[in-house]
């Protein structure tokens, strides 16, 4: 057991007790609060848009459009919490995807097909239930796609996801109450840059 004061919770002084993790890791709710406001910018720039920017600058175009899935699926749960079409709902409540010619079903399916096979043929684009949504890079006009296919520009929805994540920050200073779901929630996500760190001198 351990004692803490009435307040905010401050993990440093867990360390040494049952409760503390082995080693030591950055406290995100004690790192991310400035001023006595939440930078949630910083917060998902550090944890996604550093690592898709990364990819994308040196061509991983496929491994950073999974990522951009990723981060899509992680907003999604944390603002709607493990429920049946959160993806397609967090998108047609934030975002505005008309500037990138698509739908949030059809990227819903284009990220089945990508995160589970790395492929763009979900169930539902086999069955001819939605469109097939191909991906490209550059300032360029794509030639017309066949019949029951889509072009979009991967950059346009990279930045159609970043304004959305802007609209989704504000609807926290709106309802202060929406907090305690993104704290119990975003608890749950592991981060390039929430490592825990410990010496391992004495292991075997």
């Amino acid at each position: 057991m351990a004692v803490t004061d009435i307040g905010a919770l401050d993990l440093d002084k867990l360390r040494g007790t049952p409760l503390g993790s082995p080693g030591v890791m950055v406290d995100y709710l004690k790192a991310y609060v400035k001023d006595g406001n939440f930078d949630f910018p910083n917060l998902f720039n550090d944890d996604y848009f550093k690592a898709i920017k990364l990819l994308f600058n040196a061509q991983h175009y496929v491994s950073s459009a999974k990522l951009l899935m990723s981060l899509l699926d992680t907003v999604a749960f944390v603002d709607l919490g493990d429920s049946r079409n959160n993806f397609v709902i967090w998108l047609q409540k934030y975002a505005d995807l008309t500037p990138v010619g698509i739908t949030a079903e059809e990227l819903w399916e284009f990220r089945n097909g990508l995160l589970h096979m790395t492929n763009l043929h979900s169930r539902a684009v086999l069955a001819g239930k939605i469109a097939r949504l191909i991906f490209f890079v550059g300032n360029i006009t794509p030639p017309s796609p066949p019949s029951g296919e889509k072009y979009f520009n991967l950059r346009d929805l990279i930045d159609a996801v970043a304004k959305a994540l802007s609209t989704w920050f504000e609807s926290y200073n709106n309802d202060r109450n929406k907090l305690a779901f993104f704290v119990s929630r975003y608890d749950l996500t592991i981060s390039d840059s929430r490592m825990a760190f410990f010496s391992i001198e004495n292991g075997p």
